[in-house]
């Protein structure tokens, strides 16, 4: 097979997954009264920990008047709460305070996505996530350069 073929059939790949995953999280939002929004939010604050405002906003690319709404949503719905910052008193942080509610809506499919690796070497999975991680990076830097484009200032 040509390194072009090959290289076609990654992104093919990549792009068939990014539209189940996609599809996925809007079903999950569905099913737990949220939107793409506050999901997206959801999964920075559970992957990165506690944000500001302002960094949520810069890190799903969405306005602060977006942000503001979502925030003032997943407060009032107990998926979230605001925490005076420890280091600047006029700030503030924003944790994720429900994470079993979504770990149990992900655990059929998380379990699953497991067992397709379940008996491949450790070296071999850690390849697929050092390849999953730098993917989601030109992904994220690409998203980046795009919003400048745009004159965005996220």
């Amino acid at each position: 097979m040509s390194r072009r073929t090959h290289d076609q059939r990654l992104i093919r790949a990549l792009r068939a997954m990014n539209s189940e995953l996609a599809a996925s999280n809007r079903a999950v939002a569905a099913r737990t009264g949220l939107n793409d929004s506050d999901l997206a939010v959801l999964d920075v604050l559970h992957r990165n920990g506690p944000q500001t405002p302002t960094a949520l906003a810069h890190r799903t690319r969405m306005g602060t008047t977006t942000m503001t709404s979502v925030l003032r949503r997943l407060v009032r719905d107990g998926w979230v709460e605001r925490r005076p910052s420890e280091t600047d008193l006029r700030s503030f942080t924003i944790h994720a305070t429900s994470a079993d509610r979504l770990a149990e809506v992900f655990l059929p499919a998380n379990r699953r996505l497991g067992a397709l690796v379940e008996g491949w070497p450790e070296s071999r999975v850690d390849q697929l996530i050092e390849f999953l991680d730098d993917a989601t990076e030109v992904i994220h830097e690409s998203a980046g350069r795009l919003s400048t484009r745009d004159g965005d200032n996220f």
